[in-house]
């Protein structure tokens, strides 16, 4: 990320937040372009919305099983990304054997080939509201966390993800049709997340295989815009679901 051509990165990374896209297309873009230099091959995106809670807005490069578990997390739950949330700051591991040295129970989640992974808080306007976690297959340039070109980047991840914010609040998307839309199984689900179950235990309670249960939650999370269960129980509760 620290190279000759850093303005025109992060020209290209402000013409992404201005046309206001979905999370996983901006994570896409952080990805891909803004973050090429060390080989990114994921990204996940958190806000803070609830005082306590990070809750993942969008995921880019990882299978939906491995962050399901994790759509909301409590900021006191030991993980890099939401000790960057909680403390302020950027960490990094440049290894999974340093990863899981410092978080062992985050053992089943990585692979020898994980690479390293830098998690970063978001902040706007001297707030912490969210924060980015990146796996790469190279090791970012010594002092990556404090050069110019991170902390812009990192400036306009905090206006993506207030505009994010902003635009949440003042939606008007007709939820009433978005209810239509899903299959009585879906609406199940969607009582079931009530429950706090996992995923197999839903799927041993309506009959259906785990992985069908995960499409469905997927297709779900897609139908009402988010990406956590508590809020599809609210917006379905609003729409009528009962």
């Amino acid at each position: 990320m620290i190279l000759s051509d850093s303005t025109k990165l992060l020209a290209d990374l402000a013409k992404t937040v201005l046309e206001e896209p979905k999370p996983e297309q901006f994570l896409a873009h952080l990805v891909n372009r803004t973050l090429a230099s060390i080989e990114a091959r994921g990204a996940i995106l958190g806000i803070i919305e609830r005082e306590g809670f990070l809750d993942l807005q969008g995921t880019y490069g990882y299978e939906s099983e491995l962050v399901e578990p994790y759509m909301r997390i409590p900021l006191w739950t030991p993980m890099p990304i939401t000790d960057a949330a909680r403390l302020g700051e950027i960490n990094i591991f440049y290894s999974p054997k340093d990863l899981i040295s410092k978080y062992p129970h985050l053992a089943s989640t990585e692979t020898p080939d994980s690479g390293t992974t830098i998690s970063a808080p978001i902040i706007f306007r001297n707030t912490v509201i969210g924060a980015l976690g990146v796996t790469s297959l190279k090791s970012p340039q010594e002092g990556f966390e404090f050069s110019d070109v991170t902390s812009g980047a990192l400036a306009l991840c905090g206006l993506y993800i207030r505009n994010l914010m902003a635009n949440k609040k003042d939606g008007n998307k007709d939820y009433v049709s978005s209810m239509k839309s899903l299959t009585p199984r879906q609406k199940q689900i969607i009582q079931l997340f009530k429950e706090d179950l996992t995923t197999d235990q839903m799927a041993e309670r309506l009959k259906y295989s785990s992985s069908t249960i995960k499409q469905d939650i997927i297709k779900i999370y897609s139908i009402f815009g988010v990406n956590n269960r508590m809020a599809v129980v609210q917006l379905a509760e609003k729409a009528g679901l009962s």
